[in-house]
């Protein structure tokens, strides 16, 4: 496994030229080809010009009561996003800048970690800084050809004055884009935006999980990630601005908001969606219950893929491993009770074979499981109608990222890969899962 891994200097390649650029594909292109070619807001006409653009004669603005013209509705929400991304690009951009390669490594907060890790963090510092800045451009795109007005960036004061207190703030900021886009995400109107925003969702988990690791605490605090409002969020966006060149109408979407089209009738109920989602969580829960019954602490502690690792890390393997199974297992009862609480009926847990044989398989097979269900839960979540669950839904999807960034990290991966994380389909992820489930 660890011989296929990319080194630092790969990382740093494979930010700098696919990630940006896939980033502007997935949030400019494809976004794009579904926001302009109608959505519940009126139906578009979307032609595909020479040079691969894409212009459309109607679906991008809609009209309100007076007769006027205003952005499509996702704009305002685009917006918002787009402050925080500007937030945290000059974040990144601006501690990089200040702050020495040997400095981070030799940052305080780091001084109980081993090379190995302490190595890790300018180059992830520096591909979370490339995501960042690649949402900025990707989400100002879109909101030109939605027909909006980009909100500008403005000057800040982070307060940072040593590598340990940027390492903090960082935390704080992944932490609070993490909240912000759960917040946020019911409002969307487009799916396309709505799969977008969530693949950026979930990579802002897993820069929390790792920032959240790096300054010595729990990757994935809760359960399920909570969400905060759009005032709270700006609130504490607020705290770091000095000088705003913005107009704050450029966030006001205003009484006439249009239905998300994810409450249109595709022939997929909540239910549906629920024990989609049970399926998977049964599965992760069986896994982590099983290995954990099959694997000492020290033979997790002790597990070759994790030797370069020092106690430090180590030491937290199995009670974070713990910490993970006890989460698939309160996902599967919330959602088993949610599910009987919609007049359906759960899914059962089935049998498995995950295949693993020693300690690192068991590592290994883990990180592939929650990147799945980073994805599967992104891809489902445009067929979901009821909000509450939408809202629980989003919740659990940015844990699974927290869960997948922390399993990565074990497996001397890169806890975020991508600057947009893909969503994969049904039918694509239950025959994943559908590998390890056997026969009685």
């Amino acid at each position: 496994m660890r011989d296929s891994d990319p080194t630092p200097t790969d990382r740093r390649a494979l930010s700098s030229r696919r990630t940006v650029l896939g980033t502007i594909a997935s949030i400019g292109g494809v976004a794009l080809a579904g926001c302009m070619g109608g959505s519940s807001g009126g139906e578009g006409t979307t032609t595909t010009t020479e040079d691969g653009g894409m212009t459309t004669t109607d679906g991008t603005m809609t009209t309100t009561e007076d007769g006027s013209m205003d952005a499509n509705p996702d704009v305002a929400i685009l917006n918002y996003a787009l402050t925080l991304e500007h937030l945290e690009n000059a974040f990144y951009r601006d501690g990089l800048d200040t702050f020495a390669d040997d400095e981070l490594v030799q940052a305080d907060a780091l001084s109980n970690f081993s090379e190995t890790l302490r190595m890790q963090v300018p180059d992830y510092l520096k591909a979370t800084g490339e995501h960042e800045a690649a949402h900025v451009s990707a989400i100002a795109d879109t909101i030109e050809k939605l027909g909006g007005t980009p909100v500008e960036e403005a000057e800040y004061n982070f307060g940072y004055e040593t590598p340990s207190e940027f390492l903090a703030v960082g935390k704080a900021l992944e932490n609070t884009g993490v909240a912000a886009y759960a917040g946020a995400a019911p409002s969307i109107v487009n799916n396309d935006v709505l799969t977008a925003a969530l693949g950026i969702h979930s990579v802002e988990a897993r820069h929390a999980s790792f920032l959240n690791l790096v300054n010595s605490e729990d990757p994935f605090p809760k359960a399920v990630d909570e969400a905060k409002s759009m005032e709270e969020v700006i609130e504490i966006a607020g705290g770091f601005i000095t000088e705003n060149p913005n107009d704050s109408s450029a966030l006001a979407r205003g009484d006439s908001m249009e239905t998300p089209m994810r409450k249109e009738d595709d022939g997929t109920s909540d239910v549906d969606i629920l024990n989609y989602a049970l399926t998977l969580e049964h599965l992760e829960a069986v896994f982590y219950r099983e290995g954990l019954e099959t694997f000492s602490a020290d033979e997790l502690r002790n597990a070759s893929v994790l030797s370069d690792y020092d106690d430090e890390l180590r030491m937290t393997v199995p009670d974070r491993l713990a910490a993970i199974g006890e989460h698939e297992a309160a996902h599967v009862t919330a959602i088993a009770d949610t599910i009987e609480k919609l007049g359906g009926t759960p899914v059962e847990e089935a049998n498995y074979d995950f295949g693993y044989e020693t300690p690192s398989e068991f590592l290994a097979v883990g990180k592939a499981l929650e990147n799945t269900g980073v994805a599967a839960y992104a891809g489902a979540a445009t067929s979901v109608s009821n909000d509450d669950v939408f809202a629980a839904a989003a919740g659990i999807h940015s844990v699974e990222a927290r869960h997948a960034s922390f399993l990565n990290e074990l497996n001397v991966a890169n806890p975020f890969p991508e600057a947009v994380d893909q969503p994969k389909g049904m039918e694509e992820v239950v025959e994943i899962a559908g590998q390890f489930i056997v026969e009685e």
